[in-house]
């Protein structure tokens, strides 16, 4: 059994008052068990003023986590806030690190990393929490797959870092305090822990009947669809007008794959040259079609599947991603999906989190699970 406690602030600059206000409301002395796991999410300003480096250093176990664009937890909602959650329990293990930097292959860090937490277990987890650096030479994907590959593919629920700058220059991975903008933070859960995962993404109503085949693409890359240049296509089927992309961000990609699974990516923007970027690799030959996504279609997917989540709880933690995709399409109200998982959830101790792209274990049909990146979906862990 696992145990969530939750704290949050919105003190950037006076470290010891941030400090102070997140132990105050975690009471660690009375409310911790004898294992214990640190997740933080937070404003890159945390990261720079210290508080992430601060609080690390005060709390007896490890942390990890990364950068957001908003956050929210059941003490508190804010557009720059810090949500610290610890995991505790007397019958579940923690094991955590963090990987080398990433340069052009994700191989050798994250096999040096998987081993080296693997070698300290007795047992194999029963999940694992990545959570991934937003870089534009390595997908996010190929951090899933490797991990798959080394795993086995023990089921894997996390986020991968973004920052509100539009390069995403601030975004980081954290462990133990310190920050990294191209290395994975890893945790892994062995023993009494018996998590329960949901998803909700786009309304299948919504996704456009149009479809075609992707033909040209490297890594997250889309270059050509139907062997026009990615930007091209679209202006064919009224998508696009005059070149300009930028109404794509709130239209995901759904991709269909040969396994009988969907991807869906949601578009940072165009490359300047007929590409587009997306915020996550997509298999070649593989099928695209868009979908819309607005205000009232985030707003109440979250409320139905948030409510689903409270009632399987039963009082349990909550962990919950949401894509920026998502958050970009509240308009002036960018803090309405956080508002409405908090008035569902009541007391229930939770996290929400803007996501780069959310970690997510998927069911198949034949009941095996496959592990993916999502974008524009919301992704719920219950532990």
């Amino acid at each position: 059994m696992i145990k969530t406690l939750v704290a949050f602030t919105e003190e950037i600059d006076d470290v010891e008052s941030a400090v102070s206000e997140l132990l105050e409301q975690l009471d660690l002395d009375h409310k911790r068990l004898s294992n214990s796991l640190g997740i933080i999410h937070c404003y890159s300003d945390f990261v720079d003023s210290g508080v992430v480096r601060a609080v690390s250093e005060k709390l007896p176990f490890d942390t990890l986590g990364s950068t957001t664009i908003r956050a929210s937890s059941s003490p508190g909602i804010s557009e720059t806030g810090l949500t610290l959650t610890v995991l505790t329990s007397d019958d579940v293990q923690f094991a955590s690190g963090v990987s080398q930097p990433v340069t052009d292959s994700v191989d050798a860090p994250i096999t040096e990393l998987y081993n080296r937490i693997a070698a300290g277990l007795n047992e194999k987890p029963v999940m694992l929490m990545p959570f991934i650096p937003f870089l534009l030479n390595a997908g996010g994907d190929e951090f899933i797959e490797k991990l798959d590959e080394l795993s086995g593919g023990i089921p894997a629920f996390g986020t991968l870092a973004i920052s509100n700058e539009p390069d995403y220059s601030r975004s980081y991975t954290f462990y133990n305090g310190e920050f990294y903008p191209a290395s994975m933070a890893l945790a892994a859960l062995v023993g009494g822990a018996s998590p329960e995962f949901l998803s909700v993404s786009v309304n299948r109503e919504n996704i456009l009947k149009q479809k075609a085949i992707i033909t040209g693409v490297n890594r997250n890359i889309l270059q050509t669809v139907n062997n026009m240049p990615a930007v091209n296509y679209l202006e064919s089927i009224g998508i696009v007008k005059g070149g300009n992309v930028s109404g794509l961000q709130a239209m995901p990609f759904i991709i269909y794959l040969e396994d009988g699974s969907m991807l869906i990516r949601a578009c940072i923007g165009g490359a300047g040259n007929g590409d587009l970027i997306l915020c996550g690799a997509v298999p070649l030959n593989s099928t695209v079609a868009l979908a819309t996504m607005g205000f009232e279609d985030v707003i109440n997917s979250t409320e139905a599947k948030v409510i689903e989540a409270r009632n399987a709880a039963g009082g349990r933690g909550v962990l919950i991603y949401s894509c920026a995709g998502r958050n970009w399409c509240l308009g002036m109200q960018p803090l309405a999906e956080h508002e409405k998982a908090r008035e569902c959830l009541g007391d229930t101790p939770y996290h929400f989190v803007y996501s780069g792209g959310e970690i997510f274990p998927s069911r198949l049909d034949d009941g095996r699970v496959v592990n993916h990146l999502q974008n524009d979906s919301l992704i719920i862990c219950i532990l």
